[in-house]
């Protein structure tokens, strides 16, 4: 669950599909209204009033960003190992005093291993930073 973050209407602030609880003004006092109870979903959700909100299933668009994140990483480092291997073959086709070739395929070898030893949860940190 996030914290409370103010709306002063205008456009929908999340998705369709968030979870949300919102708490506005109404004449009778303030009123709260959760996707527990009558409202299911943040679409519907009348925001062109003055209110505050916050995300109820934040836990599981965290997940989802971190599993993104990590599958990016995961092709990230598949890539660069496919061309290592691409190099070392094209390496041992030729002439093995090529020394350049081999020095490539072990840059890119080392470039997956970075690849590889990153953290999707820093990744998602840095970026929410930035």
């Amino acid at each position: 669950m996030s914290d409370w973050i103010e709306h002063n209407g205008g456009p929908q602030p999340v998705a369709d599909d968030v979870w949300v609880e919102v708490i506005w003004p109404t004449p009778e006092g303030l009123y709260l209204a959760t996707c527990r109870d009558e409202i299911e979903t943040a679409d519907e959700i009348p925001w062109d009033g003055k209110q505050r909100y916050r995300i109820l299933n934040q836990h599981l668009i965290d997940a989802a960003r971190l599993e993104g994140i990590r599958l990016g990483l995961e092709a990230a480092g598949k890539a660069a190992a496919k061309g290592s291997d691409r190099l070392v073959v094209e390496w041992r086709k030729g002439r093995k005093t090529d020394n350049h070739l081999e020095g490539r395929s072990d840059g890119m070898d080392e470039a997956a291993e970075l690849i590889r030893a990153l953290d999707p949860e820093t990744i998602a940190k840095e970026a929410d930073r930035d």
